[in-house]
């Protein structure tokens, strides 16, 4: 019993909980599940979770994930939240990830292309609201069970959900490139050293996107990557090759100086199982 135990992830002591502080508005109370990634962007299957930290450099059978049998949730938020700030949103997430699918699977299928990037269109508030509000609600219960304190990263990126549109003019980039992976990606908050300069990242990766959130003018990103302007009108992504040693950033292979820093249950990968 003792050996198994150890090769439960450690996720599991993260998931439980029935009240707590809302992760967005901050109200003490009955807590809702979110799906991360939402519902109507992927097909929803049984997963697995795990802490990213029990991934990298490990044979994935050496621990044993969290299942669940509808895709991956969270229970860090409240019901009002879910339902009205993400819920009102996540159809745009949905309709433009089904787009680019589309898209993708033609590309993919014929092989002459004058162009690497494809195109759609998008309501770039909504989508944004949506992502944002998924990534501040992908972590752990822990978060939950103390009031919120004043975060000077975070507070934005909360007001942002909960209604102000211009609550991260300066505060905050978003990137986002093509993620041609199955499993999904969750990162509240890492730390990103690269050739001198330490940036702070908020991530959420799902296929056919990747989708990231830095400090402004301080963000260190692919260089694949587009950067999303809120009134954009317009999605692009590069499908070139050239990008895909770097698509899992900021958990690719790292090279020279480069070093990040996490907290495990703030990092969780989610991937489909018995397909």
């Amino acid at each position: 019993m003792g050996n198994y135990s150890k090769n439960i992830s450690k996720r599991f002591a993260h998931t439980r909980i029935k009240q707590g502080y809302c992760l967005i508005c901050g109200s003490f109370g009955r807590l809702s599940p979110d799906h991360v990634p939402p519902k109507g962007a992927i097909t929803i299957t049984k997963v697995e979770q795990r802490h990213i930290s029990e991934v990298i450099g490990m044979v994935p059978s050496d621990v044993k994930g969290v299942p669940s049998p509808n895709g991956s949730k969270f229970k860090t938020i409240c019901h009002e939240c879910n339902n009205s700030h993400l819920g009102g949103n996540d159809g745009e997430v949905a309709r433009v990830c089904k787009y680019l699918t589309l898209k993708i699977q033609d590309y993919f299928r014929y092989v002459d292309h004058p162009y690497n990037f494809i195109v759609t269109d998008v309501d770039s508030i909504k989508f944004a609201r949506a992502m944002v509000g998924h990534i501040l609600a992908a972590t752990s219960i822990e978060e939950c069970k103390k009031p919120p304190e004043y975060s000077p990263y975070f507070q934005p990126l909360k007001n942002f959900v909960l209604g102000d549109n211009s609550a991260l003019n300066d505060s905050h980039d978003i990137y986002y490139w093509f993620y041609p992976f199955k499993r999904h990606v969750s990162a509240k908050c890492v730390a990103f050293y690269n050739e001198g300069h330490l940036s702070l990242i908020s991530l959420l990766s799902f296929f056919p996107i990747a989708f990231m959130i830095t400090k402004k003018n301080e963000g260190t990103y692919p260089a694949h990557a587009s950067k999303l302007t809120l009134g954009d009108e317009r999605l692009v992504l590069d499908l070139s090759s050239l990008g895909y040693s770097y698509s899992a950033f900021p958990f690719h292979g790292l090279k020279g100086n480069q070093m990040y820093a996490l907290t495990d249950f703030q990092t969780i990968v989610s991937y489909p199982i018995g397909q």
